[in-house]
Order: C-alpha cells, then structure tokens, then sequence
C-alpha cells in the first residue's frame, strides 16, 4: 500500500511538471509568434519605404524627361539672316555744313 501512495504521488508530480512545462511552451511559442510579427512588420514597413522613395525617384525623372523633351520641341526655329539691303540713296555723303576759308 505503500508503495502504490507512492506511485500516485509520483504520477501526480509529473503530471504538474508536465502542465507547467507545456503552459512554458505554449507562452514561449506565443512570444516568439509575437516577435517574428513585429519584425516582419518592421521589414515590411521598410521595404515599403525604400521601394517608395525608389518610384518616386523614377517618377520624378520620367516627369523631367518629358519636360525636356516637349520644351525642345516646342523651341522656336532659328531664323535665317536677311538679305542685305541696299541703301536708298546711292550718292556719297557730303558734310552739310561746310567750313568757309578765310
């Protein structure tokens, strides 16, 4: 009789060891859950950052690609020089007031 209090005690202890131990793991396994969310989340949330700053650099460009291209388009022909112009008046100039010698 003594030895099956014994036995019964024994099978008592371990089944608390056991709970404890599986109520540890259950915690442990939710943390470690918990972690590797917020560090995804974290990952993500850079990624998301990088690869935005990345479009709109490209977008940014693409934009000032276009505006260069439609203002050189856009951009007025050089003339062509004109023709030179005879003088009206074909006869050599002559001073209008004369100097009198004394």
């Amino acid at each position: 009789m003594h030895y099956l209090k014994i036995f019964i005690l024994s099978l008592f202890c371990v089944a608390c060891g056991t709970k404890e131990e599986e109520i540890i793991r259950q915690k442990a396994e939710a943390r470690v859950l918990e972690f590797s969310k917020k560090e995804k989340a974290k990952c993500r949330e850079g990624l998301l950052r990088q690869a935005s700053a990345i479009v709109d650099s490209m977008l940014l460009a693409e934009a000032q690609q276009q505006l260069r291209d439609s203002l050189n388009l856009k951009r007025p022909f050089k003339p062509e020089q004109p023709p030179n112009v005879p003088p009206i008046d074909s006869l050599d100039v002559k001073p209008i007031f004369v100097p009198k010698n004394n």
